[in-house]
């Protein structure tokens, strides 16, 4: 039986043969790995032309803008996906992204801010790059075609959100930051002679290619001198998450396959306002903009909740909002009250045409809520070049290791532009210096799919 999209493949990886790739990633000829095939399935290795190109896997803000980095530096990228461009947590972003651009604010001041959210566990120096690259990361994006919103005399809107210090938040069309950001990266790459796209099920198993599986259930081998993981997170292995369908943790299965490191897998971040909509998967989410525009959240009694818990309120940190929202919907159900905000439909657009999808009225009706599985702060442990402990394998995005125990808002879409700018040139380090095609023909091994079990297991967990 042919599994369902969005299962994680698994590959069964037998003994590698002698002749191993050298320790500094490059491929050479006589690298072999070899799997566990189901006699029925064929396989088939691509051209060797393919064999120059850099395999990118995942096509959100993180997979795009590694693939566009590459191409101004003239070196060739294969983008890899087991959906579409358009289906990727980035595509859904409604938050907006985080730069220190504002006055009054600074690099050490979101870095400070970052830390802090991160219940210090973050690393210092990651956020120190990611925060003092931020505003140029913006500049570069508003060059691109990036449309995001600015007041009338042209200036840069910047919204305040929890955590946050300062009003350092950009948007796009309100609430549709990252469909803009897809969009405007799609565009860009989808006219770029030096990008192809192939749309297939990602696997695989050494870093020297990966092994797809085609819409027809061909099964097909890339090779490459190395391989970029941009797969995004792991919320479909929970009960009720954010995250889009594709998103089902392939990135981390298959960096443990080769035996690359995971570091932090218990930091998994819940966003509190999750529209409760029993049975229906993702569950749609109201951005946190829509409490810095002053909603409020309350009980069955219509009581804030929060005042008594942080002196924030509702702008405290997810993990805090997300466990006040857990204790009172467990109490009798949480709310978030946004009636009184007389322009919500023109503030967000994209939030008012999905409540009302759902026959809510944000102007007229309370909006019930309850935390959902958004985010991995742990994954694949990389350097900040985006290198893994493995040769040849690099992660960039939500798969890798970013975030430390928590997020600020706002910073999903930020990890991802900041960081391929400087993940991109090392693994093109590693195409220049790779020679001849690598001679591997791996195989693959399909097994039925352990989705509805997985999500059972981290149900009773106490996961969703």
């Amino acid at each position: 039986m042919r599994p369902a999209l969005g299962a994680v493949r698994h590959l069964r990886r037998t003994e590698a043969l002698p002749n191993r790739p050298p320790s500094d990633g490059t491929a050479t000829n006589g690298s072999v790995s070899s799997f566990v095939e189901r006699p029925e399935l064929r396989d088939s290795v691509l051209s060797a032309p393919d064999a120059s190109r850099l395999i990118i896997v995942g096509t959100g803000l993180a997979g795009m803008w590694s693939a566009w980095r590459l191409a101004l530096a003239g070196r060739p990228s294969v983008l890899v996906t087991k959906s579409t461009l358009a289906d990727s947590a980035s595509a859904w972003a409604q938050g907006g992204i985080a730069a220190a651009l504002g006055p009054g604010d600074s690099p050490a001041l979101h870095a400070a801010d970052t830390l802090a959210a991160g219940d210090g566990l973050a690393d210092p120096e990651a956020v120190r790059v990611l925060t003092t690259e931020g505003p140029e990361r913006i500049r570069q994006l508003v060059a691109l075609g990036a449309m995001f919103d600015r007041g009338p005399d042209g200036t840069l809107r910047m919204g305040l959100e929890g955590a946050h210090s300062r009003p350092r938040i950009l948007h796009a069309g309100g609430d549709r930051t990252g469909a803009m950001l897809v969009g405007c990266l799609a565009q860009i790459i989808s006219r770029h002679p030096l990008i192809e796209i192939r749309m297939l099920v990602t696997g695989g198993e050494r870093v020297v290619g990966v092994v797809a599986v085609g819409p027809g259930g061909e099964s097909l081998t890339l090779a490459g001198p190395a391989v970029v993981l941009a797969t995004g997170g792991v919320g479909q292995l929970y009960a009720v998450t954010t995250n889009p369908l594709p998103a089902t943790g392939d990135g981390w299965a298959l960096a443990h396959q080769v035996g690359a490191e995971l570091r932090d897998l218990e930091f998994l971040q819940f966003h509190p306002t999750a529209v409760k909509l029993p049975g229906v998967n993702p569950a749609p989410l109201v951005s946190e903009a829509v409490r810095g525009a002053g909603a409020i959240l309350v009980d069955r009694d219509g009581r804030r909740f929060l005042q008594g818990v942080d002196a924030r309120a509702e702008l405290a940190s997810r993990d805090v909002v997300a466990r006040a929202v857990a204790a009172a919907a467990a109490g009798g159900g949480a709310w978030l009250d946004a009636r009184h905000i007389a322009d919500f439909a023109e503030q967000f657009p994209g939030v008012t045409a999905m409540l009302r999808r759902h026959g809510l009225d944000p102007s007229r009706d309370r909006i019930p809520v309850a935390p959902a599985l958004h985010y991995a702060m742990g994954g694949i442990g990389t350097d900040l070049d985006g290198r893994s402990s493995r040769p040849g394998l690099w992660a960039v995005g939500e798969v890798a290791c970013t975030g430390g125990s928590s997020r600020r808002w706002s910073s999903p879409t930020e990890w991802p532009v900041r960081s391929q700018a400087s993940a991109t040139p090392s693994p093109a380090a590693v195409w220049a210096r790779a020679g001849r095609r690598p001679a591997v023909r791996p195989r693959i091994w399909r097994g039925e799919t352990a989705m509805p079990g997985a999500r059972r297991s981290a149900t009773r967990c106490g996961a969703s």
